[in-house]
C-alpha cells in the first residue's frame, strides 16, 4: 500500500511542489517558492570565510562547528567531509551523510521548519534518497532525481534531520552526490505573532548568506 507521504515523494520526482493532506508538510523543487514560505533564512554557501580556501577534508566536528547551523555526520566513510575549492559539500563525494538541525539558531531542539539545498550531482548508478526524520519522530523516504536539482521541505512539526544515502538511512560509499547552498528557515509568523512584534523594524525578514 502506498502511503500519502510516499505519494508526495513520487510527485517531487515529477517536478511538482505539493503539500500533504493536512498541509503540514510541503516539498519544493524551486528555491524561490521555498524561500517565500519562510520567515528568516540562513544559507551556507560553503565558502572560504568559514571553511578556508581550496580543497578541504574535515572531520564531523570541524564541519559542524565551522558555520555552526547544522550538525554533520558522514555515515558511509567515517569522519570524511569534503568542501571543495568551488564551494561544494560532499562526504567523500561518494558517501552517505546525516544533516541534523537540533542546534540551529532558527529552530528548536526538535529541528527547524524548512530545509532546502541545491543538489549538484546525483549519480544514475546509485541515486540517493533523502530519509527525513521529523520533530514528532515520524520518518519518510524521498527518492531524489538523478543529476542536478533543487530539493526542499517545510514541516510544521519541524525537520529534525535528513540522511542522504540509501532508503531508511542506509549507508553507502558508492554513487556520487554533492550539495551546495544549504538553506534553513523558520516559519512566517501568523497574524497574532506579528501584532506582538509591532512595527519597530521587526517585520523585515532576516537573511544571512555566506
Amino acid at each position: 500500500m502506498i502511503s500519502t507521504k510516499a505519494g508526495i515523494a513520487a510527485c517531487v520526482l515529477a517536478g511538482l511542489a505539493i503539500s500533504s493532506a493536512d498541509g503540514a508538510i510541503t516539498f519544493y523543487t524551486d528555491r524561490p517558492s521555498f524561500e517565500l514560505a519562510l520567515g528568516s533564512v540562513i544559507t551556507d554557501g560553503y565558502d572560504d570565510a568559514f571553511y578556508g580556501p581550496g580543497f578541504k577534508v574535515l572531520s564531523d566536528a570541524v564541519m559542524s562547528g565551522a558555520f555552526g547551523e547544522t550538525d554533520y555526520q558522514s555515515t558511509g566513510f567515517g569522519n570524511l567531509n569534503i568542501v571543495d575549492s568551488s564551494g561544494r559539500y560532499c562526504a567523500g563525494c561518494n558517501g552517505s551523510f546525516l544533516l541534523s538541525f537540533g542546534t540551529t539558531s532558527l529552530g528548536t531542539a526538535s529541528g527547524v521548519y524548512g530545509v532546502g539545498m541545491d543538489i549538484l550531482g546525483n549519480s544514475s548508478s546509485l541515486p540517493y534518497t533523502a530519509f527525513i526524520t521529523y520533530g514528532d519522530s515520524t520518518t519518510e523516504n524521498v527518492a531524489l532525481p538523478v543529476g542536478g536539482s533543487f530539493f526542499a521541505v517545510t514541516a510544521s512539526q519541524s525537520i529534525a534531520s535528513i540522511h542522504m544515502g540509501l532508503a531508511d538511512a542506509g549507508t553507502t560509499t558508492s554513487g556520487s552526490f554533492q550539495i551546495d547552498n544549504l538553506t534553513i528557515g523558520d516559519a512566517i509568523p501568523g497574524p497574532g505573532a506579528w501584532a506582538l512584534l509591532g512595527t519597530a523594524g521587526l517585520v523585515s525578514r532576516r537573511r544571512r548568506r555566506m
